[in-house]
């Protein structure tokens, strides 16, 4: 057995390391369930290192369902590790990150990142499409495309050069992040993104790859359908109010975490939309910072023009902005008063709020909205807002009026200080009803892509084709928004790019409404 490498401070991410220690070989699929701001994403290299000294894998791959957590994550996490800091950063990463990456030996040099649309990173580290480095930290969609033998920079080629990255994912830890996101959004063929999950769990058991995968807002649908897949080769790591462990479930109490997450006082609320304007606005004035989430980007985009604020007060945030106005926007929201989004900006995004509002709606997405709530902070107050609409789920209104305390930042249920009982967020995200169901279809191209020892291009090309060159989402269409003369005027690709967004093909089809 491996000595325990690196400590990271983390109870439940410390058992994780412990039980990797013990393994003679990696053929299970690791799960760990921790609330939003544990640190399951700086806690990656630390299982990567402890990987690499045992033999199980030579480099580590981080995914992440949006560019913009790794954009966040690549700048302000590894590269600042690395002795490369930015001002774009708050704060320096965990020590434990830090002596992790000596572990493994790499440099920044060493250490890459791969997604389509890298405007945000402007030349900064090093791109990797291939995956040829030690560390590379990826987007869902690159590693979906280098996952199933379509080489990201090869799209539109006829010949595809596959072996080099498909060769890297087979010598990797493969650390799978916010994992919940598969099954949420609406630009994202969830059957298609869930038949891949599908596929690479029995890729990673046969392999012997190791596969670990994160996140705050799992429910027992989506776990069943791991235990599934996985033949119960598979171990849940758990944030519990007990240390416990039966079958496939390790469940950990952190008692340290426990203590500094109920010094957090929580209010929830229900406000009806008709009144949320006049309610966000009573926060503003008495000099609290609020965070709004509408589903609907017309819905945010008709709260942003009706809030009387400064336009440095306030801040627009939604997946139809151009990408240099997202960038201007991320910065204003650093400092504004009120920042009115869509789901886009629920995970990775590293803000601290004194008021929460969301759609009463998705419930995952819930969680993850009001865990930027008091999320840096220690003895706060915390309150929160559940948006009534003519979408809202009656059994999560009925399930709020039922409990007014409810932890946003604890899973389990207990008792406060002062003998109230209090309710954990877990109870919430069991009233999620989303299927977990993948796409039977896309589930027997995938196995027909990554199965053949040889694969002709001819193949590939009728594979990507049948999904309009878009495998995990709906076909995007990027639009150009400054006209010719604008275009002609660009000084470089760069000015183009910052002038584009996206619409899903389908919203193009029905006329670009949102």
């Amino acid at each position: 057995m491996v000595k325990l490498l690196i400590e990271t401070g983390k109870r439940l991410l410390d058992i994780v390391l412990e039980n990797i220690s013990k393994l003679s070989a990696f053929d299970k699929v690791f799960v760990i369930e921790a609330p939003t701001g544990y640190g399951k994403s700086v806690g990656a290299p630390a299982i990567a290192a402890l990987n690499h000294e045992k033999e199980f894998s030579f480099n580590f791959i981080h995914v992440l369902p949006l560019r913009a957590i790794v954009e966040d994550l690549y700048i302000c996490k590894y590269l600042y590790a690395l002795g490369v800091q930015s001002s774009e950063c708050n704060r320096a990463p965990p020590k434990a990150f830090c002596e992790a990456l000596k572990v493994l030996g790499v440099s920044e040099k060493d250490v890459a990142y791969q997604m389509g649309f890298d405007y945000m990173l402007r030349g900064v580290g090093r791109k990797e499409p291939t995956y040829d480095a030690k560390v590379v930290i990826s987007t869902l969609d690159s590693f979906a495309y280098n996952f199933l033998r379509i080489p990201v920079t090869e799209l539109f080629r006829e010949v595809k050069h596959y072996a080099t990255p498909r060769a890297r994912i087979f010598t990797a830890t493969l650390f799978l992040d916010e994992v919940h996101m598969i099954n949420r959004f609406e630009d994202e063929a969830s059957d298609n993104v869930l038949a891949l999950l599908k596929v690479l769990i029995e890729f990673s058991l046969v392999t012997q790859t190791p596969l670990v995968m994160a996140s705050a807002t799992l429910w027992s649908a989506f776990r069943n359908s791991i235990r599934q897949w996985s033949k119960d080769r598979v171990v849940f790591f758990t944030i519990s109010k007990e240390d416990s462990k039966s079958g496939t479930h390790i469940c950990v109490r952190d008692r340290e975490y426990e203590n500094l997450a109920k010094s957090v006082k929580w209010r929830t609320s229900i406000v009806d939309e008709k009144d949320l304007l006049s309610k966000v606005v009573e926060h503003v004035e008495k000099g609290e910072r609020v965070l709004v989430v509408r589903d609907r980007i017309s819905d945010a985009v008709d709260l942003y023009s009706k809030l009387a604020l400064k336009e440095d007060e306030k801040a627009l945030l939604h997946g139809r902005l151009c990408l240099g106005d997202r960038e201007r926007a991320l910065e204003k929201s650093k400092n504004a008063k009120v920042v009115v989004a869509t789901p886009m900006i629920e995970a990775g995004v590293d803000w601290d709020f004194d008021v929460g509002f969301r759609d009463a709606t998705n419930i995952p997405s819930i969680v993850q909205v009001f865990g930027r709530v008091c999320r840096n902070r220690t003895d706060c107050e915390g309150e929160v807002y559940l948006v009534k609409t003519s979408n809202s789920l009656g059994s999560l209104l009925d399930f709020v009026n039922n409990h007014k305390n409810i932890d946003w930042r604890i899973p389990y249920s207990y008792t406060s200080d002062r003998g109230e009982d209090v309710v954990g967020y877990q109870h919430i995200l069991e009233l999620q009803k989303a299927e977990v169901r993948e796409s039977l279809r896309a589930e027997i191209i995938f196995r027909g892509l990554i199965a053949p020892i040889a694969l002709p291009p001819s193949y590939i090309n009728t594979a990507i084709d049948e999904y309009g060159h878009s495998l995990l989402k709906k076909p995007l269409a990027q639009f150009y928004v400054h006209g010719v003369q604008g275009l002609k005027a660009a000084k470089s690709v760069y000015d183009v790019i910052s002038s584009t967004f996206t619409y899903t093909y389908d919203i193009v089809e029905r006329g670009g409404s949102v």
